[in-house]
């Protein structure tokens, strides 16, 4: 379903930016400079290690490290008319509204540019101080994005309406998006981001979201990611818990060409609750990479963790999944899962569930399947009259639908199982 951007969604040009996150800027320009030279073999060792399986400078070219901004045009998208919702719509990385803070239903919105000057106490606060500063990805993003998404509430605050942003590609420019969401205390927020490129052109993004969840906040984000085959795309989720809120992230990955997800969690104060789910769809070559990181820093916090991936033809696919449980956090509860199905003998899963536990009082677990469609299910619904295909795709989307819940919106939903159902 398509149709045009309205008209009244405009994008804006960036304007400068303040002397606090210029400096930040010029701090990563220079980390990025010297990391191969100064970086620890130990810490250089596990950076090469993340990224085992999709070397990242296999997929930079020179002229990818600079941030361009290019004003947004009214091509075709997805239509999402129909779901009532707070919207947002995200143009080649940049904002594409007025440029002002708008608040509309609880949430406060609008480019962080603009928001870096409206609102210096808030943005100050958080920028740069959750993602990580030992990745190439983050540091290239923080040198060089130039805008992105600014995304808060006051305290309290329950809007009655999910937040859906729409970011779209639609050029084949570099894209650096940095973004920040600060969810305040005690409020209560549902955010849908959908990511689609609407041309056959290679394009390139790296995004950074980085996620402050304050005290008692409860959080849910839904991240769907569905673009062009041609399309390589990064995306790092940087989130940060405080005392007694939840979060719950949601990462669909239904089309691209290469697609990379880092999603780190940090449960920095006692009682935090965090669930992650993944649900990817492969097919033809695509190569999807999805590596999480819960650090458990506080005791008496809980996470879990389940992805599921479906493979097809000759996809390569990767889950690398790290819980850490440092020494004070006692009374940890931790829990991982991942669970694949091949449908062809060509495609490839590289799966590595790990548990670091530096305490003594915790209950934690992990594992992980690989599998093919469960035959014995299979005979018995031909048995009964169902034809061979039907009950394949009965048994996947049955695979597929406890991810697929976690979307909250019946249109989304039918929405996103159709075109994944597309590549079977």
């Amino acid at each position: 379903m398509m149709n045009n951007i309205p008209n009244s969604i405009k994008s804006v040009s960036p304007k400068r930016l303040p002397e606090y996150m210029t400096a930040q800027q010029q701090k990563a320009l220079d980390k990025l400079e010297k990391f191969d030279a100064e970086t620890p073999d130990i810490h250089m060792e596990q950076y090469r290690e993340k990224y085992r399986h999709t070397p990242v400078e296999k997929f930079f070219t020179e002229d990818d490290t600079v941030g361009k901004t290019s004003h947004g045009t009214e091509n075709e998208h997805p239509n999402f008319s129909e779901i009532d919702a707070v919207k947002i719509f995200m143009i080649n990385g940049v904002y594409a509204g007025r440029d002002q803070i708008v608040s509309d239903d609880g949430y406060i919105y609008g480019s962080l540019a603009t928001a870096a000057f409206a609102m210096p106490e808030i943005v100050q606060k958080y920028y740069n101080q959750i993602s990580d500063e030992s990745d190439k990805i983050a540091l290239t993003n923080t040198a060089f994005a130039h805008n992105g998404l600014f995304v808060t509430m006051e305290s309290g605050t329950i809007p009655r309406k999910p937040l859906l942003i729409i970011d779209i590609t639609d050029t084949d420019i570099t894209e650096q998006e940095r973004n920040l969401f600060v969810f305040a205390k005690a409020c209560i927020a549902n955010v849908i981001i959908y990511t689609t490129s609407s041309t056959d052109v290679a394009t390139f993004t790296n995004n950074l979201s980085e996620i402050a969840v304050e005290q008692d906040a409860q959080v849910n984000i839904v991240r769907i990611h569905n673009r062009d085959s041609l399309s390589r795309h990064f995306a790092s989720d940087c989130c940060r818990q405080y005392a007694g809120s939840s979060l719950e992230l949601t990462n669909i990955i239904v089309n691209g060409g290469l697609a990379r997800q880092n999603t780190e969690v940090h449960l920095s104060e006692k009682r935090c609750n965090s669930n992650l789910y993944g649900l990817v769809t492969a097919a033809g070559s695509q190569h999807i990479d999805n590596y999480t990181f819960i650090d458990h820093a506080a005791p008496e916090c809980q996470s879990n963790e389940l992805y599921k991936y479906i493979l097809n033809d000759k996809a390569l696919n990767i889950f690398n999944g790290r819980i850490l449980v440092r020494p004070d956090a006692q009374k940890t509860l931790a829990f991982q899962s991942n669970k694949n199905i091949l449908l062809s003998a060509e495609a490839k899963i590289h799966t590595k569930p790990q548990l670091e536990i530096y305490a003594d009082d915790v209950k934690c677990s992990h594992g992980t399947t690989t599998g093919q469609l469960n035959e014995e299910a299979l005979f018995y619904m031909q048995a009964r009259g169902i034809n061979k295909k039907t009950a394949e795709i009965m048994i996947m989307t049955g695979f597929a639908n406890e991810i697929l819940k976690k979307i909250n919106n019946p249109q989304l939903e039918d929405y996103i199982r159709t075109e994944i159902l597309k590549k079977f």
